[in-house]
C-alpha cells in the first residue's frame, strides 16, 4: 500500500469517526482521488465540516481562501458567500431583527463583477418555509438607491417567485427619506436595517464578553460591526481594524475558523485603507501557513500510527498473538518507508524469530 492509498485511509476513517457512515459515492469520489495533495486539502479542511454536506462543499472549492492574490474583492466574494451560507446554515436572521424559519441556502443572483464594481454585499437567504429574503448592504442610502432596489426586488420575484422580501442594510449616513414606494400600479415596502443606529463599539465587547464565557453564537455577527455605527473617516475604520484585531487574536487561540477573518477583509474593502488590509492579509496568511504545517506534521503522525496498527493487524493474522515488547518495538517506528516496508512484508511472516530479524533491520 502506498503513501497515497495509506492517506485515503486514513481519511475515510476520520470521516467515519466524525459523520458515521460514508455515503457510497463520496466514497467512492475519495478512493478516485490520485493526488496526494488532493487528499492532504481534503484532511485539513475536514475538522472545520460540521456534516457530510459541509464535507462535499469544501471537496468542490479548488482553491483555498487565502491565496496568494487572496486580498483581491472579486476572487474572494464567492468565498465569503460559501462562508457566509455555512454559518447561517439552520440558523435564522435574527442578527438582524427579524424573525424567520432556520436557513436552508444562501446564493447571490448576480455576477460577482457587479458587487466588486459597487462594492456592496447583495446575497438572498432561503428558508425551510421556501421564502426569500433579500439581503443587500447599501452604504449611504438615498431615494434613488431605493429606487433602484424596487426594480432588482421585480425582478429577483419573476426568477424566484412572489414570496420575496427585501432587507436593505443602511450603512454610513442615517437615513430620512421615504420607507416606501408607492405608485398607482404597486407599492414597494423593503425592510430597512439602518446600522448607524447600532453602536459598533458596544457591541464588540458584548461579543468579546460571551466568548469569554465560552458562548459562540454571535461569532457570524462580526463580519457587520464595521457597518454599525455613525462614525466616519478614521473613526470608521477603527472600528474595522479593532474586529479585524480581535478576530486574529481568537484564531491564535484556534478558536475560529480563518474564513471568519478573511470574509471581515473583504466587508471592510471600503473602510480601511487597502495597505493597511494587505498586512492584515499577510500576518493572517503567515499564521496559517504555520498551522498548515503543524496540521501536515500532526496528520504524517496519524497515518504513522495508522500504519502500525496495520502492521500489528496483518502479524496478528498470519502468526496470531505477538509479544508485547514486540508491539512496543513496532509502535516506536517512526520511518514511513519502514513502515510500509514491514506491512508488505507482514504476509511472508512465519515465525517470531523471522519478525524480530526485521524489526532489527535499518530503515
Amino acid at each position: 500500500m502506498n503513501s497515497t492509498e495509506m492517506l485515503k485511509t486514513l481519511l475515510l476513517s476520520e470521516i467515519q469517526q466524525q459523520f458515521g457512515s460514508i455515503p457510497d459515492d463520496l466514497m467512492a469520489k475519495i478512493k478516485f482521488i490520485q493526488k496526494e495533495d488532493t487528499l492532504k486539502t481534503v484532511y485539513r479542511k475536514l475538522p472545520e465540516c460540521r456534516n457530510i454536506f459541509d464535507l462535499r462543499n469544501s471537496m468542490k472549492q479548488k482553491h483555498p481562501v487565502y491565496g496568494r492574490n487572496g486580498l483581491k474583492y472579486q476572487q474572494n466574494y464567492d468565498a465569503m458567500i460559501k462562508w457566509i451560507a455555512n454559518e447561517f446554515s439552520g440558523k435564522t436572521l435574527d442578527i438582524f431583527g427579524i424573525t424567520t424559519q432556520p436557513i436552508t441556502e444562501v446564493f447571490t443572483l448576480e455576477p460577482v463583477e457587479i458587487h466588486v464594481h459597487t462594492g456592496r454585499l447583495d446575497i438572498v437567504f432561503k428558508d425551510e418555509s421556501d421564502e426569500y429574503y433579500h439581503c443587500e448592504e447599501q452604504r449611504h442610502l438615498t431615494i434613488d438607491d431605493l429606487y433602484r432596489s424596487s426594480i432588482y426586488h421585480f425582478q429577483t420575484a419573476r426568477q424566484l417567485g412572489n414570496a420575496v422580501t427585501d432587507i436593505l442594510l443602511i450603512s454610513g449616513h442615517s437615513y430620512a427619506g421615504p420607507h416606501i414606494i408607492e405608485t398607482k400600479s404597486g407599492t414597494y415596502k423593503p425592510l430597512l436595517i439602518d446600522l448607524s443606529y447600532k453602536n459598533g463599539h458596544n457591541r464588540l465587547n458584548e461579543i468579546k464578553a460571551d466568548i469569554q464565557n465560552n458562548i459562540f453564537d454571535s461569532l457570524i455577527e462580526l463580519i457587520f460591526i464595521p457597518l454599525y455605527g455613525k462614525e466616519r473617516g478614521q473613526e470608521r475604520s477603527q472600528i474595522a481594524i479593532d474586529v479585524i484585531d480581535f478576530e486574529i487574536e481568537l484564531l491564535k487561540k484556534d478558536k475560529i475558523y480563518q474564513n471568519l477573518v478573511f470574509a471581515t477583509l473583504v466587508m471592510c474593502n471600503k473602510l480601511v485603507d487597502t495597505e493597511t488590509l494587505r498586512k492584515y492579509y499577510e500576518e493572517v496568511k503567515y499564521m496559517l501557513d504555520i498551522l498548515e504545517i503543524a496540521k501536515e506534521d500532526g496528520m504524517k503522525q496519524g497515518m504513522q500510527q495508522g500504519m502500525r496498527e496495520m502492521v500489528i493487524a496483518a502479524l496478528n493474522e498470519k502468526i496470531g498473538a505477538i509479544p508485547s515488547y514486540l508491539v512496543d518495538k513496532i509502535n516506536t517506528i517512526t520511518q514511513t518507508e519502514k513502515l510500509t516496508n514491514l506491512i508488505r512484508q507482514a504476509v511472508k511472516c512465519n515465525d517470531l524469530i523471522w519478525l524480530e530479524r526485521q524489526l532489527a533491520m535499518p530503515a
